[in-house]
């Protein structure tokens, strides 16, 4: 095992992917399980409305070029550009082409706000706010190598692990079907993906030069520091539903 997947291993055992309250997401004993859900599409819209936006700051730092395209391809999925061999493996989990094909990832979390009955009008949480803010700090203000911890190995290679706990407290606490839910079911698969390439970009920027290493580990440390951060919050939130 190298340093680099020794460092996702260390992410995948970190307090923002295992946290107490998505444990209590997924197995329905927050106060209101239905509401926390709720609750939980609101303040969550906060980060996922801002996630083009710290991607965008992401290609801004990266230097090599085949690293950068990387990057983009990952955007435009985002804006809902999903390639054949992606639309293939989806179909393997019984989510149809037309449900996500074309559909900005935004978008697909509003269809989910929309199936609970989620308040437009609802706000976000100031922490939900400052989460993001000091995520976007990070990559504004990060050496290109903390960048890739951040949003890679700090993000998109935890996050099915993540979303698996959330799509069970869907399916077991709501009556929303798959394509309500999908946004979940299409990251963990789309983002696993996108985590094992930024596995291996962090790789090769250590293999070129290993003094990149601590600043990866850095960047991956803030983004889970601030996500365990968030969960506290809706840990707290979910007390006084």
């Amino acid at each position: 095992m190298n340093e680099i997947e020794k460092l996702v291993l260390e992410a995948q055992n970190h307090r923002a992917v295992n946290h107490p309250y998505l444990i209590a997401l997924q197995d329905g004993t927050l106060k209101n399980p239905h509401l926390a859900i709720k609750d939980f599409s609101i303040q969550y819209s906060g980060y996922t409305a801002w996630f083009p936006r710290f991607l965008t700051a992401a290609i801004s730092k990266i230097t090599n070029h085949s690293h950068r395209e990387h990057l983009l391809d990952n955007l435009s999925e985002e804006s809902g550009n999903i390639d054949p061999e992606e639309i293939e493996l989806l179909k393997k989990l019984d989510i149809k082409e037309e449900w996500v094909q074309g559909i900005s990832h935004p978008e697909l979390f509003r269809r989910f706000q929309n199936a609970l009955g989620t308040d437009d009008n609802s706000k976000i949480d100031e922490a939900t706010e400052i989460w993001r803010e000091m995520f976007l700090n990070v990559i504004y203000n990060g050496s290109e190598a903390e960048v890739i911890g951040a949003i890679g190995i700090g993000t998109e290679s935890v996050v099915k692990y993540i979303y698996k706990y959330i799509t069970h407290g869907i399916h077991s606490h709501t009556d929303l079907n798959k394509y309500d839910y999908v946004f979940f079911e299409l990251h963990s698969e789309i983002d696993d993906e996108h985590g094992k390439i930024m596995i291996q970009i962090a790789e090769d920027m250590v293999k070129s030069n290993p003094s990149d290493f601590d600043d990866i580990r850095k960047g991956m440390l803030k983004a889970l520091g601030l996500r365990v951060m968030f969960w506290d919050m809706m840990l707290e939130r979910s007390k006084s539903l």
